[in-house]
């Protein structure tokens, strides 16, 4: 046979002298080929529209006609500012009359179209000033969207950013892929028995050393080292299981297109790092259960022929042949389940000793179905330690040290084997989430936010400035269209009809001219001939007279009146006559008249003359016993 050496010449990774392991390891595979079809992506995308944003300048005919629109506006206020301003400085006695906007050419000098003028040129500035109050009010109070973008920011200023305007920050990275490894860190710590005595060559060698041939399933000096070799494989395989998946987590990329807020990015992590363990955990459990079920379901013989027992048999032909049984297990047997377990225990060699059975330790059909089943409880109790190896009775001593049941631990002292495994015999999970890493890993180009605010002053300013001159423009063209008025001479309108018609005359329906013009401005489907009021009649009022002068005096031309006495007697119908003389008193009534003055005057006299009698005596006595006093004179 002509056979070729390999060609050490070929590009390779490997060695000549990398050993078959190494290869494995990295699948036999030489080089990863990559094709990517960014054509056959866009396709399948199918974009519906593309949207960019351009920072420019305002083109030519925007800057134009802006000018042309605040130039105009300036001009056309400037016209009705600047004359008010100069007659006001100049202190003109004269009342500032409102300037006529809308003007006839040639002048009118007809009563009529000045007075339309008059009133154009009010609802001119009345809609002028109305229009620019509402469009003022509108810009003012209208929001407006600003995007601010703020070059290379740093994580201090994001955050800042982020705490005012986190809805409407944008901030694209430069670097849209990261490894987690350049963020994340995840650490873990095993439970305590994979750092024990129990798993080490020392533990395992003195269980093998202390073993005598027996034949014993239970008995833990046959199956003893075994198990404990099978917890150390356990330990050793979930630390190198969580440590692939740890290469390859570390391996995987967080893409963002732009920065992640710091609680989307807390919370993105945290996830990552639960569906890292959960898939840790069910890629492991579901391998170790596969790996179980087959082996049961291939009724594999166990080493220690816990689970068959062989003999050496002869066949018909007396031909050797071996010959299986299986082995029970209580009411358990083997060939219906791989879980059958006893407890385990251990046969003292001195005599009369007797067993002794470890507390929650089992054999069974298999040694790893059975550790599974077992828990450590005897292993964190030094006395159940000290009995096991006094009954073990090995040639070579160890001082072993029970496992430190005051550490913290989520596992019971009679947690299971199984349950552990669960749980990859992790005590605790920490994880570590660099934020700041990330955002020096994305490396923000700019961010970008928008704002709701209000249009400032001087953009209010130049936009009135702008629709003042097309608004009066406009204003001066349709006005005068929409108003023609005819004014009814001496006729008024005011808040009430009543009070407006007590004001007005009725000079117009004295005039003929008058009515038929009213008759044209009214033009109603339906025509009438009106004649005008009689100005040639006899009237006490005139022409201009107000109604309300006409209803103070009743609107009565003149008042015709008629007495007849005679009616009126015939029907008061008069039952006598009384009537009165003056004439002087007779005799008689004077005579009685003085009699009766005598009388009563005698019958007064006869009272009170005694009486005043008396009281001028008194005071006349009273004089004359009055004290005179003496004056003495000395002559020298």
């Amino acid at each position: 046979m002509n056979v070729t050496a390999l060609d050490s010449s070929l590009p390779s990774q490997y060695s000549e002298d990398s050993t078959i392991k190494n290869l494995l390891n990295s699948l036999m595979i030489e080089e990863w080929n990559l094709t990517q079809f960014y054509d056959q992506y866009y396709d399948e995308c199918q974009p519906i529209e593309c949207t960019y944003n351009v920072k420019t300048r305002n083109n030519v005919i925007y800057i134009v006609t802006t000018m042309f629109g605040i130039i105009g506006g300036l001009i056309t206020v400037l016209k009705l500012v600047v004359p008010r301003v100069v007659k006001f400085i100049r202190k003109k006695r004269s009342r500032l009359s409102l300037a006529n906007v809308v003007p006839t050419v040639p002048p009118s000098t007809d009563e009529h179209k000045l007075k339309n003028q008059k009133i154009s040129t009010r609802l001119n500035v009345l809609l002028l000033i109305l229009s620019l109050t509402i469009l003022l009010l509108y810009t003012f109070l209208s929001n407006v969207t600003m995007t601010i973008n703020v070059p290379t920011p740093t994580l201090a200023k994001y955050e800042q950013l982020y705490s005012k305007y986190s809805q409407t920050l944008t901030c694209p990275c430069k670097h849209i892929s990261i490894n987690y490894e350049k963020f994340l860190h995840i650490e873990y710590s095993l439970h305590q028995v994979c750092t024990s005595v129990f798993i080490t060559d020392e533990w395992i060698s003195y269980l093998v050393i202390s073993n005598k041939t027996t034949s014993a399933n239970i008995n833990f000096r046959r199956t003893g080292s075994n198990a404990f070799q099978a917890l150390r494989a356990f330990c050793e395989l979930v630390e190198s299981t969580i440590n692939n998946s740890l290469i390859q987590f570390n391996s995987s990329q967080y893409i963002t297109a732009s920065v992640a807020s710091p609680e989307l990015f807390q919370s993105q992590a945290q996830s990552f790092i639960n569906q890292f363990i959960s898939s840790t955990t069910n890629t492991f459990v579901l391998s170790l259960n596969t790996i179980r079920n087959s082996t049961h379901g291939d009724s594999l013989v166990s080493g220690l022929l816990t689970n068959y027992l062989i003999t050496i048999g002869t066949s018909v032909s007396n031909e050797a042949i071996v010959l299986t049984s299986p082995v029970g297990y209580s009411t358990c047997n083997c060939v219906l389940s791989s879980r059958c377990i006893a407890q385990s225990s251990v046969l003292s060699s001195l005599v009369n000793m007797g067993y002794f059975y470890i507390p929650g330790f089992y054999t069974g059909c298999y040694v790893i179905e059975a550790l599974l089943q077992s828990t450590l409880e005897c292993f964190y109790d030094q006395n159940c330690i000290d009995q096991l190896q006094f009954y073990l009775t090995s040639a070579s001593s160890m001082n072993v040290t029970a496992l430190n049941l005051s550490l913290p631990s989520q596992y019971s002292e009679d947690s299971t084997i199984e349950n552990l495994l669960n749980n990859l015999m992790v005590e605790e999970w920490s994880s570590t989430q660099l934020y700041d890493r990330y955002y020096d890993e994305c490396q923000p180009i700019e961010c970008t936010y928008t704002i709701q605010t209000r249009n400032n002053v001087i953009y209010i300013t130049t936009t009135m400035f702008g629709i003042i001159g097309g608004l009066i423009t406009i204003l001066s063209c349709i006005v005068p269209q929409v108003v023609k008025v005819f004014n009814v001479t001496g006729f008024y309108v005011g808040c009430y009809t009543t009070e407006a018609l007590l004001r007005s005359t009725l000079e117009c329906f004295y005039n003929q001219t008058c009515i038929d013009t009213l008759q044209i401005y009214l033009s109603s489907v339906s025509s009438m001939y009106v004649t005008a009021l009689n100005s040639s009649l006899s009237s006490q009022y005139s022409q201009d007279s107000t109604i309300e002068y006409l209803l103070n005096n009743l609107m009565i031309e003149e008042w015709n009146s008629t007495q007849m006495y005679d009616q009126y007697y015939n029907e008061c119908q008069p039952m006598e006559c009384t009537y009165t003389i003056e004439t002087r008193n007779n005799i008689l009534y004077v005579i009685t008249i003085l009699i009766g003055l005598i009388g009563g005057l005698t019958t007064v006299s006869k009272i009170f003359v005694p009486i005043l009698v008396k009281i001028i005596v008194y005071c006349f006595r009273k004089w004359r016993n009055r004290v005179v006093p003496q004056i003495s004179i000395i002559k020298t």
